[in-house]
């Protein structure tokens, strides 16, 4: 699996579950002058891919970065990771599908896919 269907398949659940999340467009390889406009758009390397911007047990929201096999974060990603946590964040890296929804459900005190 890649970690683009893997996130596919997170985000497909939570549209089951009616949950609110939203990924985040960091990623993927784009031509010089599309990573020059999208950095002046605000796009930030190392942000995580999705946010559940609901607030549940003393966090503000909740951060997912999405890795498969032995991808590893980066290190902008672990300083994202960090920042937000100190900022009232649950910030995670979850490494597949199974996992960021064991975290999700967990994170909302719901069970069961």
């Amino acid at each position: 699996m890649s970690e683009a269907s893997e996130q596919i398949a997170v985000i497909e659940y939570c549209a089951l579950r009616r949950i609110d999340v939203f990924a985040v467009p960091n990623g993927g390889k784009r031509n010089a002058l599309e990573a020059h406009n999208l950095k002046r758009q605000g796009v930030k390397a190392g942000v995580p891919d999705l946010m559940i911007p609901i607030a549940k047990g003393g966090y503000h929201g909740l951060f997912i970065e999405m890795k498969v096999g032995r991808n590893k974060p980066t290190d902008k990603q672990k300083e994202w990771l960090e920042r937000l946590s100190r900022n009232g964040y649950k910030a995670v890296v979850c490494y597949g599908a199974d996992a960021a929804i064991d975290t999700i459900e967990e994170y909302m005190g719901i069970g069961g896919k």
